[in-house]
């Protein structure tokens, strides 16, 4: 959105000090209530007050330009102020300020560069630059409250555990054969399961056997994590071995299991307090595919076969038939994957409409939930008939985008008529950021110099202003995924062995635990895989001690990370506040005059449970510091670490700690 967009050329400049001459000082905080109330995302019609500190040179006028309105503000002292309603429909309102001094005209608004550095206190300039916003949000607005307490693991499910050999590609005697990979490369086989991924070319044609049997054999290791949701990578039938390129969105891929297997493990999964979230790609089919049928492997005329298909709208395609590549629209350029024509009614009947939809068939079958592939390359106009013809009939069924557009923000996806929550990946750039110890070199919205505790609290406290609760709260939390680098990689430094990696990935878990919304725990990171380098190489398989092959080329898992993240799991299901609890920083150790410069510690709140604190050290020195409690607790509490550190006696209104290195505390009263 324009408001979000970081430019580098705008209208006006900043003012250097020579320009500004007698200029007054002007100060607006988006994060303060003195100066923004009420904090965050607001319902449609809300009241807002917004307040401007002027000192210095007296203003003939203060105006809020608020939308595309202009409103006089009234002073009291140097606060000048005006309340103004939020728009009647759901939408992403900016404001700024424009301060008339004699003959000049000053305008303060955000800086805006970066999500991390975006919101808070912002900047005067000469002419009108970068707004301030505001979310306002559908006052209807809920999201599933089972999925908001949730602990997600996602599984790759190739890669995961081969529960059923006799269902694997390419091997003797079982009942799926060896299909082709888009019409002239077969399929492979890994013969052994602890063996290296195949590197292209060609892309994405290796199996290894993982199936849905594993997952449902491996349920009680899950439990034991204290897992409450699955996000399965797509299990459709699909020529990949990542099955983004759906065939037939109606039936299982015959090497994960059938129909059957599936509504299997849906039950068992729910016996362990487990639900399953899928995966549905909706921006895109496959060539290969039943309604595509580029390689003419089914008996019906697909889209690119016959202009009389009746899945011939279904695409943008411009050409005659049979098709080339030129002649249709492909996802990303990649003639495998052709775009759905989003505007034709038969598609959306298909995925989402009709009766028996995809959308609406897999939650009739036992899953709970949908995360959305590519969700910004799909309008808005088509997200929100998606969510009001699914909501009716599945209310608590959460609807998770994956946004990863420009800086990835999803504001405009999360006004309560759309997605409930994404793959919150601004939390990402942030908690790998602080956990890093050099620049982070990333995809998909990571990147850039290790963040101090005071950027990492600005990151979040943006991230907590922007989306509305229900939506942070909903959102996944994770640090890594199937399409980008590993955590451990991500936070390897030059010289670095696997120790200290470990120890960064740890802390990068904790703050995933314990900050607003549902950390999602990439398969095997639990376990510190180190499968370094991006797709395919970070997809390798769960390094099973019980299974063939080489168990040291990925592993073997680090029984160590595995019980901290058990730790992790235990503590969120134990402590109320840590599921739907406020946030808010307490130190910055890098603005404090002490000697703590690399603590962070801030407070998870949901009254009438107990208050957890959460103090967090990226150094690699123990640093100790007093955490001012802010009332959390009275004098003479005895405060204990839930991770096994000790206790600590709240007095004089906060609390002394000492923090090893790489590590943290999370604190909660006895």
């Amino acid at each position: 959105m324009g408001s979000r967009v970081v430019l580098l050329a705008l209208v006006g400049t900043f003012l250097s000090p020579a320009a500004a001459g007698a200029a007054p000082k002007l100060f607006h905080d988006t994060f303060s209530t003195a100066y923004r109330l009420p904090f965050g995302a607001v319902p449609t019609g809300t009241k807002v007050t917004l307040r401007l500190r002027v000192t210095g040179a007296k203003p003939k006028s203060v105006t809020l330009h608020f939308g595309k309105r202009f409103v006089a503000m009234r002073r009291r002292g140097t606060i000048w102020s005006a309340t103004a309603s939020a728009p009647s429909t759901p939408s992403v309102v900016s404001y700024d300020f424009r301060v008339r001094i004699g003959k000049r005209t000053l305008w303060y608004g955000d800086n805006g560069d970066t999500d991390v550095v975006r919101g808070g206190t912002g900047v005067t300039t000469s002419g009108e630059q970068i707004p301030f916003t505001i979310t306002v949000y559908a006052p209807s607005f809920t999201t599933p409250a089972w999925e908001r307490d949730s602990v997600v693991y996602s599984i790759f499910p190739d890669r995961f555990r081969n529960g059923d050999p006799s269902n694997d590609y390419c091997r003797p005697g079982t009942t799926t054969g060896c299909p082709v990979f888009y019409g002239s490369t077969p399929a492979k086989a890994h013969l052994t399961w602890n063996e290296p991924v195949e590197s292209p070319p060609p892309f994405n044609r290796d199996f290894f056997g993982g199936d849905l049997t594993g997952i449902e054999d491996e349920l009680p290791y899950l439990q034991s994590l204290d897992v409450t949701a699955i996000w399965l990578n797509p299990i459709f039938k699909a020529r990949s071995n990542h099955r983004y390129d759906t065939d037939d969105y109606m039936h299982v891929d015959p090497a994960l299991g059938t129909d059957g297997q599936f509504e299997s493990l849906a039950s068992a999964a729910r016996d362990h307090g487990i639900r399953l979230i899928l995966d549905g790609v909706f921006n895109h089919a496959s060539s290969d595919s039943l309604y595509f049928d580029r390689y003419h492997r089914y008996a019906t005329d697909g889209a690119c076969e016959s202009t009389s298909s009746p899945w011939r709208d279904w695409f943008k395609i411009s050409g005659g038939t049979p098709c080339t590549s030129s002649d249709y629209t492909g996802w990303n350029g990649l003639d495998s994957l052709p775009v759905f024509n989003h505007e034709s009614a038969a598609v959306k009947d298909f995925l989402f409409g009709g009766a028996d939809a995809v959308a609406k068939h897999w939650l009739g079958l036992g899953a709970f939930g949908w995360r959305l592939d590519a969700a910004q390359e799909i309008d808005h106009p088509w997200w929100r008939e998606f969510r009001a013809a699914l909501k009716p009939e599945f209310a608590d069924a959460p609807l998770i985008g994956e946004v990863t557009a420009g800086p990835a923000d999803a504001t405009e996806y999360l006004l309560g008529n759309e997605l409930d929550g994404v793959m919150n990946y601004r939390f990402r750039a942030a908690a790998l950021g602080f956990a890093a110890s050099t620049t982070v070199s990333d995809n998909n919205g990571a990147g850039g110099a290790p963040l101090a505790p005071s950027k990492l609290a600005h990151a979040l406290t943006a991230l907590w202003e922007d989306y509305p609760k229900d939506a942070s709260r909903s959102s996944f939390d994770l640090i890594d995924s199937h399409d980008t680098v590993r955590a451990l990689s991500t936070l390897t430094a030059p010289g670095d062995g696997l120790t200290e990696p470990r120890q960064r990935l740890k802390l990068a878990a904790l703050l995933q635990y314990t900050w607003v919304g549902a950390p999602m725990v990439f398969y095997g990171d639990e376990v510190a895989i180190n499968a370094p380098g991006t797709d395919p190489q970070n997809r390798a398989p769960y390094p099973w001690s019980d299974q063939s092959g080489d168990l040291s080329l990925y592993g073997p898992p680090d029984l160590g990370v595995l019980d901290f993240y058990k730790r992790l799991g235990r503590i969120r299901a134990d402590l109320p506040s840590l599921q739907e609890g406020n946030f808010v920083t307490l130190l910055t150790g890098d603005t404090e005059k002490a000697a703590y410069k690399d603590l962070y510690a801030f407070m998870r709140a949901a009254p009438p449970a107990k208050p957890v604190i959460v103090v967090l050290n990226k150094g690699a020195q123990e640093e100790a510091a007093f955490i001012r409690l802010r009332g959390a607790y009275p004098n003479g509490i005895q405060l204990h670490d839930a991770l096994g550190s000790g206790t600590s006696d709240v007095a004089n209104g906060q609390v002394a700690v000492t923090v090893p290195p790489h590590n943290g505390l999370v604190l909660v009263g006895l």
